[in-house]
């Protein structure tokens, strides 16, 4: 972690009147190894421990005397305690640290000893991190020796005084930047710590005191929550507890930040100004240098892909600090601004990075009106390295004594403006004129969370032609300007094929991707995106960034606009995606930007528009293929091996290729149902519930922030905000109970019904079906708005309503039961009425009534708590059989009623299964739970085959019988379902007679 140094630690809990001398001897004692005690050690020892030592034995007891008289510890503590190197008798010689024995090496470099809020402090360099780690662990361990108490560390956090002067004038105090550490950010290679060494010989610099702030800004730390606002109050705080006295309030301050740093210190700043309560240093004071500063967020795709990458994959990055890095984000631009309008604003310095391959550039290094100084031959890393006394470290000195001139005789004096040098003919912001220094731009803020990995890391699956098209569709010439559409239900995947497009667009044109996040505005978007890649659009930053902040956001999306029409962006992508969530009034605003090739996904299935080369691509669920290698990636990536592979089949069948469902389902079944015997089964046995809440789990499921029931309602909260939306919205929820297949529902809609006005009081709902076919076709072009249901293609002739499986599942639990159960009444009600008025032949209405009959007997709900008059439930009755009569039983129709009874024998036997092998009765609550309720979902299923004229098949009859006794007995046994036991034993009954 960046607070823990991988070279120095810090000594602290050092007691009060310990001498320098005492220090060092502690630090010999601290970078040795003692040699193994010889046979006579106790005679070697004795005579040394008799004398007198230097060392406090405690802070109480030391503070006022150097000697102490005798040594209170016992013989046998001092035969194996180390000795101080000033105490040591004739001859004697500790083995030192390393391996050697015989060397006299003491594998420390450097050592601090100063004075921190009133209390020793020290720090000790070592040539190596081993050397370290060994040192810490032998004081780790050491628990007699002189110094047990002294607390050593690696740890950084906050402020540490690595110098102070004899009679200090002014502080300095050194700020990281990401990643970065309290000591080892400003350590170069041959182990030189310019803060420490160097600065304090320099003359003008005797008389000061030095420190450095440490916090975690390592982006791969997940664990860490704290943030820039953070950061920058605890530097607030630890500054203010270092100066307490008089003459330290008086000071000059002078801050050296580095990289992410200088964020810190410009937020600092502003949070100074506004909450004036640390009492101990004010803006006046404040001189600062900005090494390498992202004022504008950073460049090179974002401190550098592969590196961020590697992070990632290693152990993943704080996206919420690497946001702060991003080029030109907002949050940067209001930070600098805020800075320079303070009032006094601190004097300051800005230095750029020199070397060719730059992290931050020129001008977001550039702060206001102060042009950003290149400093030769350093990158991002070694701008704050200075390993001696001449170069870099030479010109960073000469400015640190510089802003001590200004803030001790002028305080807040700026510098002047620099004059604009702006080439004649040549405007003030000319955007194609400055390409990204990387080639091309790739900004929006769905690419933000991407934008550090090396490949796109989300599940993509069975979506390469859609891909080959977009693609195809780069290449094509057509002379006009070309709209890509890709159409979807929601969670089908649009937003993951914009993604994966994008991603192998990188680097080869220019992307600019919009999506709306917790309702922001297009024009919040773009305004946005425009301002990231402003800075770099304009000439003479030092004067006209300035500028460019202040510039009202409309005019930089016009700005904005104008260049991406221009014949340098032929080749760039403007992807705008879920264009709906801005607001349907903004669709035709969007599509109206001139931009060369806008790609645009929706569920809007009607969208269309002529002024463009238009083409949609209408996303439709994955194939059983692609559903079977998406689940078991989820496996994989989830590092379960307990569920069985060979079981996904089932899985992908009830999902029927839907990538949203297909993400969520083993995680739900992993959360659900691990304890069960058959997770697998049990989440298929979850689609057949006859309980609404047992359904509706896996749908409102939410894994890595989404899930289906959000998914589909949006959809439906958007039916809503459509202009005269009612009628469609009464329509979507008859239309579950009415057979989609092929022409029924066209059907449906075509018949006569002239004598609705005779019926049409008991059956209220059902009114708008009498309306014409031509005004229920825009009710139903208000469904495809939402894509509730979709055409195959937008060329497609087809009237078949193709409603997802899933969205049927949401509609008919969005409904509460006392609906569903009365819409299910009217619609075979209005079926028996057009069949009985000579509306509609039967074979036009069975597939209504057969399909109406399965919905209710899924839901669990009884015949009879629909309250249809005896006659229509006869009617419904012949209806239901005579679909089957005609039928071989080896028929695919007819042999899922066949099912349904097998599937009852089949639940049944488990019981006798399961009791067999535990060789008695069932005793665990879920297993006799699961089973039961296996066998009353199948007994409900099976139950109106039992009713009708020809009742149980009869090859199937002894068996059903025997599967009958079985599940009676048990339900006595454990009385879970008491009413059951009465229309079990009539079914028995009728069986017999049968």
């Amino acid at each position: 972690m960046p607070l823990r140094s991988k070279t120095t630690v810090k000594v602290h809990e050092i007691p009060a009147g310990t001498t320098k001398q005492q220090y060092v001897d502690f630090v010999e004692h601290l970078c040795t190894k003692p040699k193994k005690p010889s046979k006579f050690h106790f005679t070697r020892f004795a005579r040394p421990f008799r004398r007198k030592s230097k060392l406090p034995m405690s802070a109480s007891k030391s503070a006022s005397t150097e000697n102490i008289d005798e040594d209170p510890r016992s013989k046998d503590e001092s035969e194996i305690c180390p000795v101080p190197s000033s105490l040591r008798g004739e001859g004697e010689q500790a083995a030192p640290l390393l391996d050697d024995p015989r060397s006299t090496a003491r594998g420390w470099t450097r050592i601090t000893y100063c004075r921190q809020n009133g209390h020793l402090l020290g720090t000790v360099s070592f040539e190596s991190e081993i050397l370290k780690d060994e040192a810490l662990k032998r004081h780790e361990k050491d628990n007699k020796s002189y110094w047990k108490d002294w607390v050593v560390e690696d740890d950084f956090q906050g402020v540490t005084v690595i110098y102070e002067g004899p009679d200090a004038k002014f502080d300095i105090c050194a700020v990281h930047g990401q990643d970065g550490n309290a000591m080892d950010t400003w350590t170069a290679v041959n182990g030189k710590m310019w803060l420490r060494d160097l600065l304090p010989e320099h003359e003008n610099f005797i008389n000061s005191r030095i420190m450095t702030f440490g916090y975690d800004s390592d982006l791969t730390d997940k664990i860490t929550v704290m943030g820039l606002d953070d950061w920058a109050e605890t530097l607030l705080r630890s500054l203010n507890e270092v100066r307490t006295s008089d003459t330290e309030k008086a000071r000059p301050l002078l801050l050296v930040c580095h990289s992410l740093g200088g964020l810190v210190v410009k937020k600092a700043m502003t949070q100074l100004s506004s909450v004036p309560k640390y009492n101990n240093i004010a803006l006046s004071r404040f001189g600062i240098v900005f090494l390498a500063t992202p004022h504008s967020g950073s460049e090179v795709a974002d401190w550098n892909d592969f590196l961020v990458a590697t992070a990632h994959v290693l152990g993943g990055v704080r996206i919420e600090s690497v946001k702060t890095l991003q080029p030109f984000n907002a949050a940067s631009v209001r930070d600098a601004q805020a800075f320079i309008r303070l009032k006094p604003c601190p004097p300051f310095r800005c230095f750029a990075e020199g070397r060719m391959m730059r992290v931050v550039t020129l001008s977001s290094a550039t702060l206001g009106d102060q042009q950003a100084y290149q400093i030769m031959n350093v990158d991002h890393v070694t701008i704050c390295k200075f390993d001696s006394k001449l170069g870099p470290f030479t010109t960073i000195s000469m400015e640190l004594l510089e802003l001590l001139s200004e803030v001790t005789r002028h305080g807040m004096q700026q510098s002047e403006p620099q004059r604009e040098r702006r080439m004649f003919g040549q405007p003030r912001f000319q955007a194609h004129a400055y390409p990204p220094e990387q080639g091309f731009w790739w900004e929006g803020n769905e690419l933000s969370e991407i934008q550090h990995q090396l490949t796109l890391t989300r599940p993509f699956f069975g979506r390469y032609t859609e891909l080959e098209i977009l693609q195809q569709s780069l290449i094509t010439n057509v002379g006009l300007p070309k709209l890509t559409v890709i159409k979807g239900i929601a969670g089908i995947g649009k937003t993951e094929l914009l993604l994966q497009f994008a991603s192998k667009q990188k680097g080869r044109r220019n992307v600019f991707f919009l999506a709306s996040r917790d309702g922001e505005t297009f024009e919040s978007a773009l305004g946005t995106l425009s301002t990231r890649i402003g800075f770099d659009m304009i000439d003479n930053t030092a004067v006209n960034q300035e500028r460019w902040r202040h510039t009202p956001d409309s005019e930089r999306i016009h700005i904005f606009t104008k260049w991406l029409s221009n014949a340098c962006n032929k080749e760039s992508l403007f992807i705008v995606d879920d264009i709906e969530a801005f607001g349907y009034s903004k669709i035709q605003t969007i599509l109206k930007y001139p931009v060369h090739y806008a790609l645009v996904s929706t569920r809007d299935s009607n969208l269309n528009r002529a002024d463009r080369y238009f083409q949609d691509i209408i996303l439709p669920p994955l194939s059983n293929t692609a559903t079977k290698e998406f689940l078991t990636s989820m496996v994989n990536n989830l590092s379960t091996n307990t569920l069985r592979l060979s079981r996904l089949d089932s899985v992908a069948d009830k999902l029927q290729g839907h990538p949203l469902a297909i993400r969520n389902a083993i995680p739900f079944i992993l959360e659900h149902f691990m304890r069960f015997d058959d997770p697998i089964a049990e989440f298929l046995d979850l689609f057949e519930s006859q309980k609404s809440e047992e359904r509706r789990l896996f749908l409102e499921f939410n894994f890595e922030g989404r899930s289906l029931w959000e998914a589909f309602d949006t959809s439906f909260q958007r039916l809503l905000l459509q202009e005269n939306s009612e009628e469609a919205t009464k329509l979507i929820q008859i239309l579950p109970f009415l057979s989609p297949d092929k022409h029924c529902i066209d059907q449906v809609l075509h018949m006569d019904k002239s004598w609705f006005h005779e019926c049409q009081e008991g059956l209220p709902d059902m009114a708008i079906l009498e309306t014409s076919p031509r005004v229920i076709s825009s009710w139903l072009s208000k469904l495809r708005g939402v894509s509730f249901y979709i055409l195959s293609s937008s060329q497609s002739t087809s009237r078949d309503l193709n409603f997802h499986p899933l969205i049927l599942q949401y509609m008919l639990l969005h409904i509460d039961d006392r609906t569903r159960i009365n819409l299910m009444r009217q619609v075979l009600h209005l079926c028996y009425m057009l069949e009985d008025k000579g509306a509609a032949r039967m074979s036009q209405i069975r597939p209504h009534v057969v399909h109406c009959t399965r919905v209710r007997r899924g839901l669990g709900i009884p015949r009879d708590s629909l309250g249809l008059p005896v006659n229509i439930v006869q009617w419904v009755k012949t209806c239901c059989r005579n679909a089957e009569v005609g039928v071989h039983p080896l028929d695919e129709s007819n042999r899922l009623k066949y099912d349904a009874v097998n599937k009852f024998i089949t639940s049944c036997r488990e019981i006798e299964r399961i009791s067999l092998d535990n060789k008695g009765p069932i005793t665990d609550e879920a297993t006799i739970y699961r089973v039961l309720e296996n066998c009353r979902k199948d007994f409900i299923a099976m139950q109106e085959l039992a009713e009708g004229e020809d009742g149980i098949p009869k090859p199937l009859r002894p068996a059903v019988l025997d599967a009958t006794e079985v599940f009676q007995n048990m339900v006595r046994l454990r009385s879970n379902y008491p009413e059951l036991i009465n229309e079990l034993e009539g079914l028995k009954n009728r069986l017999k007679v049968q």
